[in-house]
């Protein structure tokens, strides 16, 4: 078989040879190509259907395979087993939508075809192609528009051209989007464009989309254009600079929409066309792109690329003002490093600059007088109130309130006796200069620090509420709402229904990765799985184990060092509590030493807190009660609480009540009442949340006083508010803890039914460890001679 057009002279001079040949007798078949009524009569003899029923779908299979016959058999098989074109039993006849089969593909032949016809086509159409081909697979109808609107590239209608080429079945169009019909055929023409005028076409094209004002997604593309005939290129130093400042503004576009990867491109390439003496004759580019080179680098985790770009701006920075971002980039990198102390010591000496002075030496006096100020200042706030304030329009307390805003993660880690202090100048700036973005974090700050460092728990809470109002009204709500919800959601989690906020921060988690703030994204991400285990419990043990390993595996990845430690104790606990064994990876995890030994030389107060947070899960649910008590004296003596640390004082109370029923210590039974007192407060301010954990240590208060009437009667109301509050880990505890109550006082039958009852809700957790137990539990009384657990 052969086409005609195809054959060399030589090759038909042998074909007639044999034609003429009388010895041998030649049949000659023809098929010729098919035109529209012959794919109609087929589609109407095939389908059973009349042919005004065929004749639009004979036009889309006639474009699609150019009438070869065997294309046409080829093309309908497709769009049958694709189920384009299928029998429908209750219409009882062949049903198409001709929309959706023109999304078919054509096939490599019909395509490879299409290409043996280039030479015949017109030279505009076939310019048209070289340009469209240099663009890609697909070619927005906006980007030939501005292309057109110059007629720098082509002196007439690329788009009146490219309506010939849709007829030509080289190009379709969908909606405002061309294409070409296959990449065989784009590759194809692109491939038969001479190479140095191929490089010519592309800066042509990038030229021309920039001289047409063209901004966002056409501006990137005009910027890849040129960046393919710079590679090779050798460009005078106008151009050079020209094109290194294009594409400082391409990565700032890449920036604002989140694309990072496609930024980072742009800013080596701007970097790459710099001059040598570049901080001398391109110092403001230089600057531009250097800082934006850092904050990707932070953004990806590329603390070595960030730490070389940082370094090198500010050692050529020409003022104070110029260092301002680098500085702010500076103190990233330290905290990413877990030098917290030399992150807010940074951030003390841009602010000392700024005017803003901080004592040395920070006393409780001087926290409580702080305290009592910003009590003052916002006794009466409303979001109303807030939102008549005037803006804040001085430059210098500005920029301080950009770097308190900072400060203030980076001291509740190291120094949270400065935390207040932050808060407060916040506070004062907002009231004496006005509103900005930064003055929500200072009012999220000024609200948790009224409960962490006083019991203004309620007032606290209606700061913060107040804050999260006025997010919803910033156009930078996202950024604000990422940077300030490791504050307000750990408080609301103690006023309000703890499975209420889980959502906050896994939003406040994609909220920054969108922004690139990769800091408080992984803050948020660990922030979720640690609630999830010590507070809500309603994730199975064994798909929030996966969360954590999740974290880790991005804490690594991006180098935040002090998430990643201090994930790896409750990740620990989780798995403990599952049953199952330590992940392969887990020797490459530090040990607890470890992890403390980097909190206690990098003076990180979060770590040491966490890190034995982590450890006391495990001793307490494994019931090693001398254990939970000797870790809970480990923790540095502090006066502020700390986020979950509820949490470790019920820990402590119900460990030291039963060591005082063991032992008859009476400093057992006093590190009981006090977590009993301090609970029985929060219950005051959130029945939700505490009452089931306020009762549950009232039932061993009193079964330690030996009144086991009232101990039985608080068992039972700890075991329903934990159940009507959707605390499963804590309904389990509350029966393990009645079992042994009862088997303790004899009550055999009603111990089993409640170690039992245990038994299931361990199951429904997945702490499969603890269900063995308790099992390992009921094997043990029921072989003892005497009863005492």
């Amino acid at each position: 078989t052969y086409r005609e057009h195809e054959l060399d002279d030589a090759t038909l001079k042998n074909i007639q040879v044999i034609e003429d040949c009388e010895c041998t007798r030649v049949t000659k078949l023809v098929i010729r190509e098919m035109d529209t009524e012959d794919v109609t009569q087929l589609l109407s003899s095939t389908l059973c259907l009349p042919g005004r029923y065929t004749r639009e779908l004979a036009g889309l299979v006639l474009m699609k395979t150019q009438g070869n016959p065997l294309f046409v058999i080829q093309f309908l098989r497709s769009i049958v087993q694709n189920k384009m074109l299928s029998f429908s039993v209750r219409a009882r006849r062949w049903e198409w939508d001709c929309d959706i089969v023109d999304m078919q593909m054509i096939s490599d032949g019909v395509a490879e075809l299409l290409t043996t016809r280039f030479d015949q086509l017109p030279v505009a159409m076939m310019k048209t192609l070289n340009i469209a081909s240099c663009l890609g697979h697909q070619v927005e109808e906006s980007t030939i528009v501005a292309l057109d609107s110059k007629n720098e590239v082509l002196p007439f209608s690329m788009q009146y051209q490219l309506q010939f080429a849709i007829q030509e079945g080289i190009v379709e169009k969908a909606g405002p989007l061309y294409q070409f019909t296959h990449e065989i055929i784009r590759k194809t023409i692109y491939e038969h464009i001479p190479l140095e005028h191929c490089k010519l076409l592309h800066k042509m094209i990038g030229e021309s989309l920039l001289n047409s004002g063209a901004v966002n997604d056409i501006y990137l593309l005009a910027v890849d254009q040129i960046n393919i005939y710079c590679k090779d290129a050798v460009l005078s130093q106008e151009k050079r600079s020209q094109y290194s400042s294009v594409n400082a503004t391409a990565a700032k576009f890449s920036m604002a929409s989140s694309s990072f990867e496609r930024a980072r491109c742009y800013i080596d390439v701007g970097i790459n066309l710099l001059e040598t003496d570049r901080w001398t004759e391109q110092y403001s580019l230089c600057l531009d792109l250097y800082e934006m080179s850092a904050s990707v680098s932070c953004f990806k985790g590329d603390m070595n690329t960030m730490s070389r770009c940082l370094h090198e701006t500010i050692a050529n920075v020409k003022c104070f003002e110029d260092g301002l971002t680098s500085n702010t980039l500076l103190a990233k990198l330290l905290a990413a490093s877990s030098k917290y102390d030399e992150a807010v010591n940074n951030c003390l000496s841009v602010l000392s600059t700024l005017g803003e002075e901080f004592p040395q030496d920070i006393t409780m006096p001087i926290v409580l007088n702080e305290l009592s100020v910003i009590q003052t200042i916002l006794a009466n706030i409303t979001v109303d109130q807030m939102k008549l304030m005037p803006p804040m329009t001085d430059g210098p307390k500005l920029k301080a309130m950009k770097f308190l805003s900072i400060i203030c993660v980076y001291s509740i880690i190291s120094k949270p006796m400065m935390l207040p202090l932050i808060s407060c100048r916040m506070v004062r700036l907002m009231t004496e200069y006005g509103f900005c973005d930064d003055s929500i974090i200072g009012l999220v700050t000024a609200g948790w620090t009224l409960y962490t460092f006083t019991n203004k728990i309620k007032f606290g809470y209606r700061i913060i509420k107040v804050a999260e109002s006025l997010i919803q009204s910033r156009p930078t709500k996202s950024i604000i709402y990422s940077r300030s919800c490791g504050y307000f959601a750990w408080l609301k989690a103690v006023v309000e229904p703890v499975q209420s906020v889980m959502c906050d921060f896994g939003d406040a988690y994609n909220s920054s990765m969108l922004a690139g703030d990769i800091e408080n994204a992984m803050l948020n991400r660990w922030a979720y799985c640690a609630a999830s285990l010590y507070l809500h419990a309603g994730i199975p043990l064994v798909a929030l184990s996966k969360n954590f390993a999740n974290c880790v595996q991005h804490s690594a990845k991006y180098q935040q060092n002090t998430v990643l430690y201090a994930t790896m104790p409750h990740f620990r606990a989780c798995i403990y509590l599952t049953g199952e064994a330590q992940p392969k990876d887990a020797a490459e995890r530090m040990s607890y030493k470890e992890i403390d030994k980097i909190g206690q030389a990098t003076n990180n107060r979060f770590l040491i807190h966490h890190n034995v947070l982590g450890q006391m899960g495990i001793h307490f649910w494994s019931r090693d009660y001398v254990e939970v008590v000797k870790l809970s004296e480990k923790l540095p003596p502090s006066q502020m609480k700390r986020a979950m640390e509820y949490i470790l004082f019920f820990y402590q109370g119900i460990a030291a009540i039963c060591l005082a029923r063991q032992t008859h210590d009476p400093k057992w039974r006093v590190m009981g009442e006090e977590a009993a007192t301090w609970l029985s407060q929060l219950q005051s301010v959130s029945n939700w949340n505490f009452e089931n954990k306020s009762i549950l240590l009232q039932a061993e208060l009193h079964y330690l006083d030996g009144d086991l009437e009232l101990a039985d009667s608080a068992y039972k109301a700890s075991i329903k508010s934990a159940h009507d509050h959707k605390f499963i880990h804590e309904e389990a505890l509350a029966y393990e803890l009645y079992g042994i109550f009862c088997y303790e006082n004899c009550l055999i039958d009603e111990g089993l039914k409640q170690l039992l009852l245990a038994i299931g809700r361990y199951k429904q957790w997945g702490a499969m460890k603890k269900v063995a137990e308790v099992r390992f539990l009921l094997e043990l009384v029921d072989s003892a001679d005497e009863i005492y657990i």
